[in-house]
């Protein structure tokens, strides 16, 4: 029996997808070992960055700790000022002699204001 124009043009309509499925099939294909491959390298970068990330912050607590270190020997070395120790400055005792009405505060110094004003 002959085929008919329309069994004929569906057999070649079949023949056509099935190239059409296995190029799509192919496509995917490389799709996929592109994607991998991106994957992978995407992979890679962020470990990289991981671990620059935890150098960067062994670096910076470093840092810290050393200008932490640096900051106590510093204050440890400078003097303390005299308003900390309990001696009243120059300035403070000045404000007192004249609050209290002593006559020739403004020239004296501070041992001389002190002894003025009975704490010396």
């Amino acid at each position: 029996m002959a085929k008919s124009k329309a069994e004929k043009a569906a057999e070649k309509a079949l023949d056509t997808a099935r190239v059409a499925v296995g190029e799509a099939e192919k496509a995917v294909h490389k799709l996929d070992k592109k994607t991998k491959r991106d994957a992978e390298d995407l992979r890679d970068r962020l470990e990289a960055a991981a671990k620059d990330a935890k150098k960067a912050v062994r670096r910076a607590k470093k840092t810290a700790d050393d200008a932490r270190a640096s900051a106590k020997s510093v204050a440890e070395h400078v003097a303390v000022p005299a308003s900390h120790t309990g001696i009243p400055t120059f300035r403070e005792l000045r404000d007192r002699a004249k609050a209290r009405g002593i006559q020739g505060y403004s020239r004296m110094n501070k041992a001389q204001l002190l002894h003025a004003l009975g704490e010396g």
